[in-house]
């Protein structure tokens, strides 16, 4: 009985990272022409303008954003299902986007 219940908490804990991560969507002024991108040391998934991908983080930051715009150029848009960069922040992403 013991080792069960030592067992669920070693999963759980092991599990848990998994749970954290949130679903991340950039949307691209311009088609981005790979179908997989590497930016802020995740695998992005992008078809078109749009490109998601898993991370453990809890809200969208301008940081992230110019990581993301060196690699595929302006966004449009930076969002998880929480939360979304405003206009503002846009803007200030977007001076780091790849010309």
């Amino acid at each position: 009985m013991l080792r069960s219940i030592i067992a669920a908490a070693a999963f759980a804990a092991i599990a848990a990272p998994a749970f954290a991560s949130n679903s991340y969507t950039f949307e691209t002024v311009n088609p981005v022409k790979e179908k997989r991108i590497v930016a802020e040391s995740v695998v992005w998934s992008c078809e078109g303008t749009k490109c998601t991908a898993e991370l453990d983080r809890k809200a969208p930051t301008v940081r992230i954003c110019k990581k993301i715009a060196k690699e595929v150029g302006e966004l449009t848009t930076l969002r998880n299902t929480k939360s979304e960069l405003t206009a503002e922040q846009l803007t200030e992403c977007n001076a780091a986007a790849k010309k």
